[in-house]
């Protein structure tokens, strides 16, 4: 019978044999014509740095030859790497066009692949509790980063016209229920976090159900939680499709298969020169539940 550790070690190789597939398929494609390939490398986070506020970041960029040995190496970025921070994810935006005849063999790896990928992240899962989950990878695959191996290859299944790669700088917010709010602090009241006194916690928890029941009627409540910096791309499809637009998380490479190159914007430097004037927010600046981001939140009067 198979250890976790066995079959942990047994879905990692054969991810590794799929991810090579892939590179000979790209590499064939590359060795035969021309392949429209750039990638946008972003400065390494040093260990220890990974709090620090983010004011500026620096972009390079590959093209070609490069950016295909980029891609083919970012997509096996999945140990932490000296001097790095284990805890800031590894990022490479970019792209590879590859032709149009090359999408049925490219989809049926690149499906092997986030199957694989998602198979390795049950395997992990499967096992109970954070330390033991923790155990489990780093004995197995010591220095292996988990969520650099979940990611999920991306073939966009359409036709391109235009790539516009942009930096994420915003909050989630999202429309909370007071009720399952309620419930849910409820639920919470007996599960303290580790290293948590039992009743302290029940103490905390019971205030803030408390501060949500006395919130006068007009007052809605809101999730404002912030969202790292990170890059993102809107695709815009050649096809007539709804919606005709698309925002895709620039965490590695995309695939696109056709003849015809997109347009492109390429990824500047952050913070962008220019930003997009965003409508004054209407949420208070204190939070009514610090730890879990919830801000109260009174809906403007409409005009009689």
């Amino acid at each position: 019978m198979f250890t976790p550790a066995a079959r942990l070690r047994h879905t990692f190789s054969e991810l590794e044999t799929a991810m090579a597939a892939l590179a000979d398929l790209i590499s064939q494609a590359a060795a035969t014509a021309p392949v429209n390939a750039c990638c946008f490398p972003l400065p390494e986070v040093a260990s220890g740095d990974e709090h620090e506020p983010v004011t500026h970041i620096e972009v390079s960029r590959l093209d070609g030859a490069a950016a295909i040995a980029a891609t083919l190496d970012g997509y096996r970025q999945w140990y932490i790497r000296p001097g790095c921070s284990a805890k800031a994810s590894f990022r490479l935006p970019g792209y590879l066009v590859l032709p149009s005849a090359l999408k049925p063999p490219l989809a049926e790896v690149t499906d092997a692949i986030n199957r694989l990928k998602t198979e390795f992240k049950a395997r992990v899962q499967e096992t109970e509790g954070r330390d033991q989950k923790f155990a489990l990878v780093h004995d197995t695959l010591p220095g292996l980063i988990t969520l650099q191996v979940y990611r999920q290859l991306v073939l966009l299944p359409h036709p391109v016209s235009r790539l516009g790669f942009t930096w994420a700088n915003k909050q989630i917010i999202q429309k909370i229920d007071k009720d399952k709010l309620v419930k849910q602090l409820t639920d919470a009241r007996l599960s303290p976090p580790p290293l948590t006194d039992a009743q302290t916690w029940i103490q905390c928890v019971d205030r803030e159900i408390y501060d949500v029941k006395r919130l006068p009627p007009g007052v809605e409540l809101r999730l404002r939680r912030p969202v790292k910096t990170h890059p993102m791309v809107n695709v815009r499809w050649r096809e007539d499709i709804t919606p005709r637009q698309q925002q895709v998380k620039a965490h590695l490479p995309l695939l696109l298969c056709q003849d015809e190159p997109p347009a492109v914007t390429a990824l500047g430097n952050y913070p962008p020169a220019t930003t997009r004037k965003r409508r004054a927010a209407r949420i208070t600046d204190e939070p009514l539940i610090p730890r879990l981001y919830i801000y109260p939140y009174r809906p403007e009067k409409s005009e009689p």
